[in-house]
């Protein structure tokens, strides 16, 4: 993902966020509309790319925390 600018890529992130929270509390208009404004500012590849790094980065922290710990990592079990 080199070829997006670090400040977009956290932009972008912080937008996936509250659009997250949003969806979450039940607000789709104001979902939708953050959703339209990133497509809008940055374009659907752009915000694909950011979201398929984010996903990648979660497995493989996943995948460190079974490899030490087993499930128990994962559950978040002492």
């Amino acid at each position: 993902m080199s070829d997006i600018p670090a400040a977009d890529e956290r932009a972008i992130s912080d937008q996936l966020r509250q659009l997250q929270d949003a969806h979450h509390r039940g607000e789709t208009d104001a979902a939708n509309a953050l959703l339209d404004d990133l497509f809008a500012r940055y374009g659907r590849e752009t915000v694909k790319a950011v979201r398929w790094q984010q996903d990648s980065d979660r497995l493989a922290a996943d995948l460190n925390l079974f490899a030490m710990f087993g499930t128990a990592g994962l559950r978040g079990d002492d």
